[in-house]
């Protein structure tokens, strides 16, 4: 990772002024890289693929001809993604991530839930089968409106590094200058290039609080419940951003992130995700 802080360090140069560069000199990220590269989590990108396989995001679902389409307070979800497990990288490397059986998520068509309230869960709905059956392109059912069908969009699994988020306490006790900061944020963003930031595992990108193991724990129980410890239960199974290619807009060029208990993803239960929506 020098070659970052070696790209930082030039522009900064190139861009200063006379009296800048003869000003004694701040330290760059490169300073820290080692530390902040003990801190990398590795996470499933999930990139735009012109390869039809299963997995995908938007369009219609391929389900079985017993699957009974989800919905809430009446009316049904929209689908947002089917992924084969099967699909993650041989070269991810955390062997207790479940690498078999189809995951169907679904989220309420009118955006109405951010995942604040234990009473929102049910406008969220994750759906897995561990063995293979015959399926078929799913109908839409009525009461789903034509603009929540969203624009399919194949995809293809590749294993990535994810860094914390800046106001992640082991990065804020860096005390990390402005500049500093910035470099940081290129750092991240550099994990996912100009794709959207969609993915499997990992850290998060946050929009506004990092500290979404907690609010997923209170959410969870009710918010007079939880608590600190019960926020390192929870990890991240799946981010999904604001996407043109899919005509996905979360409220106001948001994300979804999807949390599950550590020991419900090793058993490969999904009925108890939590959803959050951030937006800016």
């Amino acid at each position: 990772m020098w070659i970052f802080d070696r790209l930082f360090r030039k522009r900064d140069e190139n861009n200063a002024s006379k009296e800048e560069r003869n000003a004694p000199k701040e330290k760059g990220l490169g300073d820290h890289l080692q530390y902040l590269n003990s801190l990398r989590e590795p996470a499933v990108r999930l990139d735009k693929s012109r390869e039809h396989k299963f997995s995908r995001i938007g369009g219609l679902p391929d389900v079985p001809d017993d699957f009974v389409w989800p919905s809430w307070k009446g009316k049904p979800l929209s689908f947002l993604c089917q992924l084969d497990l099967s699909e993650i990288p041989r070269d991810f490397p955390d062997p207790g991530t479940p690498r078999s059986g189809f995951l169907y998520v679904f989220y309420d068509q009118e955006q109405s839930t951010c995942g604040g309230h234990p009473k929102e869960k049910g406008s969220w709905y994750l759906h897995y089968s561990d063995r293979w059956r015959s399926v078929a392109r799913a109908q839409p059912p009525k009461g789903l409106r034509k603009e929540f069908i969203y624009k399919r969009k194949h995809i293809r699994f590749c294993t990535v590094y994810t860094y914390p988020d800046a106001q992640d306490p082991r990065v804020a006790t860096l005390g990390l200058s402005d500049a500093q900061l910035g470099q940081y944020e290129e750092l991240c963003f550099l994990v996912f290039g100009e794709r959207p930031m969609h993915h499997l595992f990992g850290y998060p990108s946050p929009i506004q609080s990092s500290n979404m193991g907690l609010e997923c724990e209170l959410a969870s129980h009710g918010l007079h419940c939880g608590g600190e410890i019960g926020r390192e239960q929870w990890t991240l199974l799946l981010q999904l951003d604001t996407d043109d290619d899919t005509e996905m807009m979360w409220h106001d060029d948001g994300r979804l992130y999807f949390w599950i208990k550590k020991k419900d993803l090793k058993e490969k239960r999904f009925e108890d995700t939590w959803m959050l929506l951030q937006s800016c």
